[in-house]
């Protein structure tokens, strides 16, 4: 538990035989072309899935008629097969939407503050040979935004909420 919230611990372990870009370093504001050197490692998208609080490390689609001069980035890092990351997601309570702006296609709707469960969600591809280091430092990098596609969004199970 972290003072007004839930702090979640996590390990993304690659057990296939190409490296893998978890999408783990989520900025506050998605859109630059570059991660800032002051992002939040903790931070996570937090929003409602068919009735579940979903903390998610993860991107979206650029919203229909938006076009950014030069792509948005998340940060991550790469997982070399037979690797493991670890990481954290924090979520505030009681829980509020928090996704980027109006230019992604993101979910829009509140969440209920009595939702009783959540899940966490990295979102994890093979798109490590796109990634370029990132001026954070300590092993992050950089990669285009982009939304998961298929099973590029590995989640936990839902489970109980935690009372405060």
């Amino acid at each position: 538990m972290a003072p007004g919230g839930h702090l979640v611990d996590y390990t993304v372990t690659n057990t296939g035989a190409q490296p893998l870009l978890a999408y783990d370093v989520v900025p506050k504001d998605l859109g630059s072309a570059t991660l800032p050197t002051d992002v939040d490692v903790t931070h996570a998208w937090v929003y409602e899935q068919s009735g579940v609080l979903r903390l998610s490390k993860q991107g979206f689609a650029t919203a229909p008629n938006v076009r950014f001069a030069a792509a948005p980035v998340m940060g991550g890092h790469v997982i070399a097969p037979g690797a493991s990351i670890r990481g954290r997601a924090y979520a505030a309570s009681p829980p509020k939407l928090d996704v980027p702006g109006d230019s992604f296609d993101a979910p829009r709707t509140a969440v209920d503050p009595g939702v009783k469960q959540w899940q966490l969600c990295v979102q994890v591809d093979d798109r490590a040979a796109q990634a370029k280091p990132a001026a954070v430092g300590g092993g992050v990098v950089q990669a285009p935004s982009a939304a998961p596609q298929g099973d590029e969004l590995v989640c936990t199970r839902p489970g109980t909420i935690p009372a405060d």
